[in-house]
């Protein structure tokens, strides 16, 4: 196993096991329900971290976690549905007209 991303909590580690799962690559998550020890170690050894059972994957894995965290911290601006035509402000992910996802999002 290998570790390939580490962030500072499980909500945010969520992008990262998704894009892991898309492309196939088997994962284990440490950490994940360590938060109540905090004070007792420092907070920085708490955080959930993501490995990969098999080392041969940890390139692409940690390739794929950094265009994850890259497309994350990208600013977007508003954005038309193509179902329906309203505008919707960047920080929907879905219309909140008709529930149609951005498909701009994801490229």
């Amino acid at each position: 196993m290998k570790r390939v991303f580490t962030c500072s909590n499980s909500f945010e580690l969520q992008a990262f096991k998704a894009e892991l799962e898309r492309i196939g690559i088997p994962y284990f998550v440490k950490n994940q329900y360590i938060s109540s020890v905090v004070g007792e170690l420092p907070f920085t050894e708490a955080w959930p971290e993501l490995w990969v059972l098999n080392e041969s994957d940890a390139e692409l894995a940690v390739t794929s976690c950094q265009k994850v965290e890259k497309d994350m911290l990208k600013p977007r601006s508003q954005w038309e549905c193509t179902a329906c035509g309203e505008i919707n402000e960047s920080s929907f992910e879905y219309c909140w007209q008709c529930e149609s996802i951005d498909r701009t999002a994801t490229n």
